[in-house]
């Protein structure tokens, strides 16, 4: 945090605890192989759904 302007410093403070707390969040998500697997199936869930909402997503 050695910039002089206090805005930029404040910034940087509020990355440093977003990064933390994504990090606490994906590893609970990639704990174990069955979270990991777990979670790669939400995503693959979550991605199905939009194509099926969204037809111009799906890919030809």
């Amino acid at each position: 945090m050695g910039c002089h302007i206090r805005q930029h410093r404040w910034q940087k403070l509020k990355m440093l605890i977003l990064r933390r707390q994504v990090r606490a969040f994906c590893s609970g998500l990639f704990a174990d192989g069955k979270a990991t697997l777990v979670t790669l199936a939400a995503i693959g869930s979550f991605l199905s759904g939009l194509v099926a909402f969204i037809p111009g997503v799906a890919l030809h």
